[in-house]
């Protein structure tokens, strides 16, 4: 299962929990803005005859188990995508950034610093007791981004919030692919083929809480990427001001 998308960081989830976050990845990872067909209809857009349609969950009615204890119900409700929709043409494209746009926003968003060597068993990796990034030399710019992501987002973890390397290694991951997704970088060498163990039998409070403080790292990471390239951004000529 994938956990996560770039819904998260074009405020998709605003309505939604970052559950229903997960559903959405999972089936349509590429969603910018959702809504049910009336309320598309409602915005005067209509929704495609053969529109890809996402499911999500809607809490229903509290009830009480056997043993006392009382429980929410959950309702499956489709939404559509922009994209499915009347108001697909509407939608101002995005500026691509290059991979070396990315990789410079990319270190100005890590809170340490790096240093490139010639011989690493990984491309990149964070070291906690050093609270350096070393960065094997010669690698590709699409995966020097990629293994940067995962680095830069576990030492956010660890000099932010206090939460080791080794404790946030899956959440570093799942953040590294969000931000990957989010600017079109491949994502085809990530694998959420399997939770890692200390997630299984995890409680539903517990893992919200995991799920969260992936949103909050990776929209720290988000923003400072942001600041870097608006600040970063060549001047306009006069005839793009036009």
């Amino acid at each position: 299962m994938r956990f996560a998308s770039t819904l998260m960081c074009r405020g998709v989830v605003d309505r939604y929990s970052v559950n229903n976050a997960i559903l959405v990845s999972a089936q349509m990872p590429e969603a910018a803005q959702l809504k049910e067909r009336a309320a598309w209809k409602q915005s005067r857009v209509y929704v495609n005859k053969d529109a890809q349609k996402v499911v999500i969950l809607e809490p229903g009615k509290e009830y009480t188990r056997d043993d006392g204890t009382k429980a929410v119900g959950y309702n499956a409700k489709e939404v559509f995508d922009v994209s499915e929709t009347s108001a697909k043409d509407r939608q101002q494209p995005q500026e691509k950034k290059s991979i070396r746009e990315l990789v410079s926003a990319m270190i100005d968003a890590s809170p340490v610093g790096f240093q490139p060597v010639e011989e690493l068993e990984v491309p990149v990796f964070y070291d906690s007791s050093q609270q350096t990034i070393f960065i094997k030399t010669g690698l590709s710019e699409e995966q020097l981004f990629v293994s940067m992501s995962k680095e830069v987002a576990a030492a956010v973890f660890d000099f932010k919030h206090n939460e080791s390397r080794d404790a946030s290694d899956f959440k570093s991951f799942c953040v590294a692919y969000m931000v990957s997704s989010r600017y079109g970088v491949d994502t085809r060498g990530f694998n959420f083929g399997k939770l890692p163990k200390e997630y299984e039998g995890m409680d539903t409070q517990a893992f919200k809480g995991e799920l969260g403080s992936m949103r909050d790292v990776l929209g720290e990471i988000q923003s400072d990427m942001y600041k870097s390239m608006e600040k970063n951004k060549p001047p306009k000529s006069k005839e793009q001001e036009r």
